[in-house]
């Protein structure tokens, strides 16, 4: 999952959603100078990218995507299940995404200072850039795929990445609701375990 759905699946615990948010750019160096929240956060974050990784939904959307991307057809499945999660939000959420987004942005603004130092420049350009909201709508996620082909260290064909959805978005979309209700349940479980 990208990071929509982790500030989505967070607990409403500002330091947790730190740790949540931002558990792909923490080094394990870090971990040491965090508060115990934001590691409770960490923690979440691996245990959403595990279930992720073994669903057998995201398996099928990954064998749908694969012919187009290759090597980067998981981060290519993280973006787009960001999308389906925007294009579908009001079915989880009752503030609009965009209410959502910017309750986010002042938590992470508020809570910056917890933050290694070598991270605060990045998050500072994510947050500028409404990064939450890079999937929102169509337009939005033709913009973050050309950012991220520009970023990539390979030839790749990146700013593709709508044709497999746009050849299979009903089993896309059918497979994403079933997959994102079994990680909210997930979630919910090792929450309260």
């Amino acid at each position: 999952m990208n990071y929509l759905a982790h500030a989505y699946l967070s607990p409403d615990d500002p330091m947790v959603l730190m740790g949540n948010l931002w558990g792909d750019l923490l080094r394990p160096r870090d971990y040491e100078h965090l508060p115990e929240p934001m590691l409770t956060g960490l923690r979440l974050h691996k245990v959403i990218d595990a279930f992720t990784d073994s669903h057998k939904a995201v398996d099928e959307m990954v064998t749908m995507i694969r012919p187009y991307q290759g090597k980067y057809t998981p981060v290519v499945t993280d973006v787009l299940m960001d999308f389906m999660l925007s294009s579908s939000w009001h079915r989880y959420h009752p503030q609009s995404i965009e209410a959502f987004c910017k309750t986010t942005y002042d938590l992470v603004k508020d809570h910056l200072k917890v933050m290694p130092q070598h991270l605060h420049l990045r998050i500072h350009r994510m947050l500028d850039n409404e990064w939450l909201e890079s999937c929102k709508n169509r337009h939005r996620m033709e913009r973050t795929l050309l950012m991220l082909s520009r970023r990539a260290s390979f030839e790749n064909q990146i700013p593709d990445a709508m044709i497999p959805y746009d050849l299979h978005t009903e089993r896309m979309d059918v497979l994403f609701e079933g997959f994102f209700e079994d990680l909210k349940h997930h979630v919910s479980l090792q929450s309260a375990g």
